[in-house]
């Protein structure tokens, strides 16, 4: 029986190399990333060495029997499943075994020494021929002198003048003595915030802290990047003292290092010094500023606002409830201070879409008001106001309206993320499906970190049957938590798709839990779709459902069409109205693949021209077949605003 001490060096599963330490799986075609709980889950099973491991014992040991079921479990064994190439139904690499548990079938090869990192390391491995033991050993002692002297010069010396920084990756800051986490997340969202600002070099925004164990050039190398930007957020009573440090990842070099020290009410000047001296260190002094952000007057309103920052980016009905309250606090405690109005109005847009109860119009003339108080009481705000009213415009249906308020906020301010989400999700509405995955990659450039945007590339890159590319933003929504029900409905449709249709029954669930809606009607709906001679119950189900009016038009108009009943599924999109997600979303599946049958109904043209989607289209000289909607003349409008 394996050790796990033993496979932590490194061991072989059939074809695949393991590298825990590293959470790599290399194979021929190049290294795929397990995050540690998919790692430790494929480390159990070669400890066990082809012997069953019970679902119990695997809760036990990767939760600490914290999970409450089997779906976390059988989430971790499908994304296993996914990264070996391995197939549920003809398993080489995993077994289930119903009501036991599961084994590995490959058989496990523990290393003698590490896998090499690359080709060329490998070959250092192996003497060279012709070199008799005695002269081999002389000339790797002259190397090794040799390397140690380079390699203390290349540490000790600054970067090429040829080599400019040309990408840097932020990281979390860590928080240090009393400071609280949304303090640590506030000041890391500001200065990247500040750093978009410079043209000379592109920000990538990362979640997570910087992997211990590995070096500054071990990590930019596998983020690919040039810099990484670390730091500290330490707080004592009144007194902050901020530690930034910019490494160079190609020599190790420090290129900024310089720590600062004042009052926490004085932390967004902190800020705005250490985003400047970071542009400066790195392009060079260039006398040009950046331009500052909008700041409180009141102390205690900034940390009213960046705990509801904190919470918003959490994306789930209580974090957005009291988010909300911390941005009407803040709003009370400074009336001008205008970001507190706009992050205001986003969560008022947000909460219907995490609680179905909610009524949506009243939230978006909330939203509405609050988003104009807030230009009369900070006019810089204006621009990326314009995002609000383009999300209304958008939900009530008036697609030119909402495409024009989008194309004046991008105008205005090219570096909010949120615009070119939210557009991306506009764009997919009426049909631009390419456009729509543009605006989503412009989107995730801005906002890497972000798991909403990152979910919303998954799902343009699925419309667009991009299937590689939506199960990596997928997995890497999903390993970031993210809470948002649409996701979890696109991934369980894009599990359909690939043939996974187990994992699909339980996105679905969580999808459905998440709004509040009862999910007891998955299994048998599901078997209707994977078997025929079981449809006929699953489609008396579905029109139950219909009847009830317990679920939303467009899982309806999905599950018609996953179960082949066009006329039913065309019955349910006419008589699609109103506002909202549903109305949206209603829309944006109607151009997958799922709908096809719908392309050729002959009431297609009907629901195009209830919706108003044909006069967007001639409006803006589309041309649509009708499934690929390409739209020229608007495209270059379009791409002109997000530059």
């Amino acid at each position: 029986m394996n050790t796990a001490p033993g496979l932590q060096k490194g061991f072989r599963v059939g074809p695949w190399s393991v590298l825990p330490e590293r959470g790599i799986l290399r194979g021929a075609s190049g290294d795929e990333h397990l995050e540690p709980l998919v790692m430790n889950l494929l480390l159990e099973l070669a400890i066990a060495g082809g012997d069953v491991v019970s679902k119990e014992v695997l809760i036990e040991r990767l939760w600490q029997g914290r999970a409450q079921s089997d779906e976390p479990l059988l989430r971790a064994v499908s994304v296993l499943r996914r990264k070996l190439g391995d197939d549920s139904k003809n398993p080489t690499f995993i077994e289930n075994i119903p009501r036991r548990g599961y084994r590995l079938l490959a058989p496990v090869e523990v290393a003698s020494s590490s896998p090499p990192e690359s080709a060329d390391e490998a070959a250092t491995e192996r003497p060279a021929a012709g070199l008799r033991p005695g002269r081999l050993v002389a000339v790797l002692a002259v190397a090794i002198v040799v390397g140690y002297f380079v390699y203390d010069r290349l540490l000790s010396a600054p970067p090429a003048p040829d080599a400019p920084i040309r990408t840097l990756a932020i990281f979390p800051f860590q928080c240090a003595g009393t400071a609280e986490p949304y303090l640590c997340h506030g000041f890391s969202e500001e200065l990247t915030a500040s750093l978009l600002q410079v043209d000379e070099f592109r920000i990538i925004r990362r979640t997570e802290l910087p992997p211990s164990g590995r070096t500054v050039r071990q990590i930019a190398r596998d983020i690919s990047v040039d810099a990484i930007l670390t730091g500290s957020v330490q707080q004592i009573g009144d007194e902050l003292r901020i530690s930034p440090v910019v490494t160079d990842g190609r020599n190790e070099f420090v290129v900024y290092s310089q720590p600062k020290s004042g009052l926490v009410s004085n932390i967004l000047d902190l800020q705005q010094e250490v985003a400047q001296e970071v542009a400066d260190a790195i392009v060079g002094p260039s006398g040009e500023q950046l331009a500052s952000r909008p700041q409180p007057q009141v102390t205690r309103a900034y940390h009213s606002f960046a705990q509801g920052q904190y919470l918003f980016e959490r994306r789930n009905l209580d974090d957005l409830r009291t988010a909300i309250a911390r941005f009407q606090e803040a709003i009370s405690l400074d009336p001008g201070f205008g970001p507190a109005y706009l992050h205001l109005a986003f969560a008022y847009l947000l909460l219907p879409e995490y609680d179905s109860s909610l009524a949506e119009e009243d939230l978006y003339a909330r939203a509405a008001e609050t988003a104009e108080n807030g230009i009369v009481a900070d006019p810089s705000i204006e621009a990326a106001a314009g995002t609000v009213f383009g999300f209304i415009f958008h939900k009530r249906g008036e697609w030119l309206e909402a495409t024009r308020a989008y194309e004046r906020a991008l105008n205005g301010d090219n570096s909010f993320a949120l615009a070119h989400h939210w557009y991306s999700r506009l764009l997919a509405t009426v049909g631009r499906m390419d456009e729509s995955l543009s605006f989503a990659i412009r989107a995730y450039e801005l906002d890497p970190a972000s798991a909403v945007i990152i979910s919303r590339r998954a799902i343009a890159h699925f419309w667009l049957s991009e299937l590689d590319e939506a199960d990596q933003y997928f997995a890497l929504a999903n390993e970031l938590g993210l809470q948002a029900p649409i996701h979890d409905l696109a991934y369980a449709l894009y599990l359909i798709r690939i043939g996974d249709i187990d994992e699909s029954r339980i996105y679905t669930r969580q999808g459905l839990e998440k709004y509040q809606t009862d999910s007891g009607w998955v299994d048998s709906v599901f078997d209707g779709i994977e078997d025929p001679a079981q449809r006929a119950e699953a489609v008396t189900e579905v029109a139950g459902l219909e009847a009830s009016g317990m679920l939303s038009d467009f899982i309806l108009i999905t599950l018609w069409a996953l179960l082949d009943e066009p006329d039913r599924a065309m019955a349910t999109a006419l008589s699609m109205s109103g506002i909202g997600q549903d109305f949206e979303t209603g829309y944006e599946v109607l151009f997958s693949d799922e709908l096809a049958m719908l392309h050729d109904h002959r009431l297609f043209g009907e629901l195009l021209d209830r919706a108003g989607l044909q006069d967007y289209w001639d409006e803006l000289g589309c041309v649509a077949d009708p499934v690929r909607v390409r739209c020229p003349a608007a495209a270059a409008q379009s791409t002109a605003a997000s530059r």
